[in-house]
């Protein structure tokens, strides 16, 4: 047999590492996305309410988080500009599927759980009206789609191309984090049906994730390329 250069590897085993002047911007996207989220944890763990976390952490996040896509686009940051646009494209594809496949089980088998209850709860919370106001209807659906957004792009962010069932841990952890603030935050009796509700949108959704980024998602060796042809 040949015999091999000690000092190298088989290709397939060589891992891509971010490249050092793009790691704080990769760190900076997930901080702007992670905002979103950290306004429920915030509310929940009684730390400071949604109508300020919103108003003042959440929306000047995702404002940075769009801008940071838009001038990555720009500036050529071909694995940035990439990981975010995939993530945002992974985020809502993955929502229609949780959304949906929650509402195909509500609609299927009655429980009198209603699994969209969490969303005009997050609307009351923002603005004080009650949960079928139009002001807190609409204010939660926003929330709602936003979560959906940024849980895709911190996915992306980490992830990458990686195989589609880490997407699938994802959407488990995420089923989790619910598990452990939801029946709390929202009073949930029917907790049988939240379960089975929840659990299936968050496989879902996770499954989506991984399924997009694996196919869609660039490595930091195609770093390289033009960001025209990974949008």
């Amino acid at each position: 047999m040949p015999e091999r250069d000690p000092g190298t590897r088989p290709r397939e085993r060589l891992r891509p590492v971010l490249p050092k002047s793009d790691r704080a911007l990769f760190a900076l996207a997930f901080v702007a996305a992670g905002t979103s989220i950290a306004a429920v944890l915030a509310h929940a763990a009684g730390i400071v309410r949604m109508p300020f976390t919103v108003s003042f952490v959440t929306l000047p996040g995702l404002v940075l988080l769009l801008s940071l896509m838009v001038w990555a686009g720009r500036a050529q940051k071909t694995l940035l500009f990439n990981r975010l646009w995939v993530g945002t494209v992974a985020g809502f594809l993955g929502l229609i599927g949780y959304d949906g496949i929650r509402w195909i089980i509500q609609m299927a088998f009655p429980s009198g759980f209603d699994a969209f209850s969490a969303i005009r709860g997050f609307g009351t919370f923002m603005t004080g009206k009650p949960p079928d106001h139009a002001a807190a209807i609409a204010s939660g659906w926003a929330y709602h789609v936003t979560n959906g957004w940024t849980f895709g792009v911190v996915y992306a962010i980490v992830a990458g191309p990686a195989r589609w069932w880490w997407g699938l841990i994802w959407g488990v952890t995420l089923e989790v984090a619910m598990i452990l603030i939801y029946p709390a935050l929202f009073r949930v009796r029917a907790y049988e049906a939240f379960l089975v509700v929840s659990i299936a949108g968050h496989v879902v959704y996770g499954s989506i994730l991984g399924w997009w980024c694996r196919g869609h998602a660039l490595s930091a060796t195609d770093s390289g390329r033009s960001p025209a042809t990974v949008a």
